[in-house]
């Protein structure tokens, strides 16, 4: 499944890329997200398909739930750690899922939070 919206980020990371994924795993704990490690990676998600297809995006229930991920992948390089950023939606198919404004301003939105969020976790 293709993603319509995505940000991407590159963050500089004072730390190793095992003590980053480590910090960047707890704070998003903090926050409330269960995130996965996956090697030299960590991804997280939030929101689902069935209350935007249950409500819609007309209601407030259907706009929150309107699914989103992220994935950090940590590289090291000559300068230190890297962290790439990988937000995206997981809408799935959608009849008006390119055309419709609450779509695109919600995946958006949503996506740019954990982009800040990821990039302030790293940051302290």
């Amino acid at each position: 499944m293709e993603s319509i919206y995505e940000l991407n980020e590159s963050i500089p990371v004072r730390t190793t890329a095992p003590e980053s994924i480590a910090v960047l795993m707890a704070g998003l704990r903090a926050a409330g997200y269960n995130p996965r490690n996956e090697g030299a990676s960590v991804s997280v998600r939030e929101g689902s398909n069935f209350p935007v297809r249950l409500w819609g995006t007309m209601l407030p229930w259907g706009r929150r739930s309107i699914p989103v991920g992220m994935t950090v992948t940590f590289k090291e390089t000559t300068t230190g750690t890297e962290a790439v950023v990988h937000a995206y939606d997981r809408l799935g198919w959608y009849l008006d899922a390119r055309i419709n404004p609450v779509f695109k301003e919600e995946s958006q939105r949503k996506m740019a939070l954990l982009v800040e969020l990821a990039r302030n976790i790293l940051s302290t």
